[in-house]
């Protein structure tokens, strides 16, 4: 935003991302009600007296109406929006809508159920498409959560067999892992080996995928927006595997660039594998793009 000409000011939806915090907050937020309230009453006295000309909220996970009511008092000329990264169902969220002027979410389900307006993510400029001669054959990033780290053991791993594969699984913290470990059955046969707990900067995932024939995406069981990675191989211009079959509905879906598998029974056509990446038109390319992004939620 301000390399584009704005004037930014900008603070955490939570008022802490300690481990615990984060927890509570998503079990419950009404159980640190009084530290929510008081974390952004102390930020409307810090900006009560400025003006802005958009108050934009990103998927907020803590802010509860009494909050978002007192802003919009205080800024009554300011045009309030609200982007969702993650669906309603997960955020449990959807009660803050009623105090936005525009609200938008990368969910397409909950844009059809709710009369909102579908956008998807976004690449930023470190993802542009970089001319390094790739050295492995297939990439995964990406948080160690539900049937990921079976499911590429069990289908993709074999498939693979005698070409390089990379893959990095991450969580926040070893504390999350053993107690996933305890509690998730989907996490009894991961290796402590196998996760990482530091996550990747954006230039060095970017470096990963450009060192990588094709990307690897496994969402989430229950969501149906595409991930980042997804938009990522756009800027990166990067073929695609993934199991998200809504992904056939978007404008950038391509047959020669993207395979899209079933997750019980996944079938990889090997001739996907060996055919280049058929370059997408420019007006993709932006749309997808952090500017093309704030062209959307701004208007």
């Amino acid at each position: 935003m301000e390399k584009l000409g704005a004037e930014v000011t900008w603070f955490d939806d939570r008022p802490s991302n300690s481990f615990i915090s984060k927890v509570f907050i998503r079990l419950n937020k009404n159980s640190l009600k009084q530290a929510i309230d008081s974390y952004y009453a102390t930020i409307l006295q810090s900006v009560k007296d400025k003006k802005f000309d958009y108050v934009l909220f990103i998927s907020p996970e803590s802010v509860n109406k009494k909050s978002l009511k007192a802003f919009k008092l205080n800024f009554t000329g300011s045009k309030f929006i609200l982007y969702m990264w993650d669906s309603f169902k997960n955020k449990q969220s959807f009660d803050l809508v009623e105090y936005f002027d525009s609200v938008l979410t990368f969910d397409s389900e909950d844009a059809s159920e709710y009369k909102l307006s579908l956008r998807p993510l976004f690449y930023i400029d470190t993802y542009k498409q970089a001319e390094v001669e790739p050295t492995n054959d297939l990439l995964f990033i990406g948080t160690a959560h539900s049937d990921r780290y079976n499911f590429i053991k069990k289908f993709i791993e074999p498939f693979f067999e005698g070409k390089k594969i990379k893959l990095y699984f991450f969580l926040s913290s070893k504390k999350l892992y053993w107690l996933k470990k305890a509690f998730d059955s989907n996490f009894r046969r991961i290796k402590y080996s196998d996760v990482s707990f530091e996550s990747l900067s954006h230039q060095d995932n970017a470096n990963f995928m450009n060192a990588s024939k094709m990307i690897l995406d496994i969402n989430h069981p229950g969501q149906v927006g595409l991930t980042m990675r997804t938009i990522e191989c756009i800027g990166a211009q990067k073929k695609l595997i993934t199991t998200n079959s809504n992904i056939r509905d978007y404008d950038f879906f391509d047959p020669a660039n993207i395979l899209v598998i079933d997750r019980k029974d996944p079938q990889i056509d090997r001739s996907f594998l060996d055919t280049p990446f058929k370059p997408l038109p420019p007006n993709l390319l932006f749309k997808y793009s952090i500017n093309g992004w704030l062209a959307d939620v701004l208007k």
